[in-house]
């Protein structure tokens, strides 16, 4: 039976696909510390991706949406990190 907690993970096919894209991005673009705030973070799996692959930054997911919230927080259960 699967973790109740992740139950409410959603998934969003263009994530797979930009995902790698967008690193590259944000790697070249934000600073050597700091916090980013995500906004709108939606099914929270980019902040999930984003996050160890950049442990010097501390990441904050935000969004209006109680269902995205719930996946966010699912994310982060099944793909804890430390920022």
């Amino acid at each position: 039976m699967p973790n109740e907690s992740l139950d409410h993970r959603q998934y969003a096919p263009a994530t797979e696909r930009n995902r790698q894209p967008i690193l590259a991005v944000l790697q070249q673009v934000l600073p050597p510390s700091g916090t980013v705030l995500e906004i709108s973070s939606g099914t929270g799996e980019h902040i999930t991706f984003f996050a160890p692959r950049m442990p010097h930054l501390q990441w904050i997911p935000s969004e209006p949406q109680p269902l995205s919230r719930a996946s966010i927080a699912a994310w982060g259960k099944a793909l804890p990190a430390d920022n």
